[in-house]
């Protein structure tokens, strides 16, 4: 029970922190935050699918309803999802919060925002896309769902296909400086052993 009220708020409060984060962005600007592409509607689309079949699957529904693998006797597999769980979520609330007034649903071609380096942003150029994948990741390994795992291919494959025509529009704004943050930090995590 005590795992489920986690899974959920979790859920919640990853769902709350992005509708914080447009609104006081949204105030702070006076303009409208959001883009316009299919990739977006699509990705926005397939998300939301994921939340509610997860928050079915966590109050009313059985596994049967999902087309569940049954892995109960791998509990590895749940307690790495529950640990990703809550990774995803940290790093998706560290990515709304270094982003600040800069940030956007899609990309917005008429407004010109700062490039954010800074924070977990000096460590992923993606944190906010890298933070729904860990999370839906984790999801998976709890409620391992053909259904879920269709839905999660896809998106992942949608957000790699936005992430590539953003850093086209960022290097086309920001240039030479959005081209020197591209050497230093990779696309999705940065690991720096030195």
């Amino acid at each position: 029970m005590i795992e489920k009220i986690y899974l959920g708020l979790i859920l919640v409060f990853f769902i709350l922190a992005f509708s914080i984060r447009n609104i006081k962005t949204y105030l702070a600007t006076k303009q409208s935050i959001r883009g316009k592409s299919i990739k977006l509607s699509m990705s926005i689309f397939i998300s939301t699918m994921m939340y509610v079949i997860i928050m079915l699957r966590l109050t009313l529904l059985k596994p049967k309803w999902f087309i569940e693998i049954d892995l109960s006797q791998y509990v590895w597999f749940k307690i790495l999802g529950i640990g990703l769980v809550f990774i995803g979520f940290m790093i998706g609330v560290f990515a709304l919060i270094e982003m600040k007034n800069s940030w956007r649903v899609g990309i917005k071609y008429d407004q010109k925002t700062k490039l954010i380096t800074t924070g977990i942003y000096s460590i992923s150029r993606n944190p906010y896309f890298l933070s729904y994948n860990i999370l839906f990741l984790g999801y998976i390994l709890i409620f391992p769902s053909i259904i879920l795992i269709v839905l999660y291919v896809l998106l992942v494959a949608i957000f790699h296909k936005m992430i590539l025509e953003e850093e086209g529009y960022l290097q086309s704004v920001h240039k030479i400086n959005y081209i020197e943050y591209k050497r230093k930090v990779n696309r999705y995590l940065t690991i720096n052993l030195k």
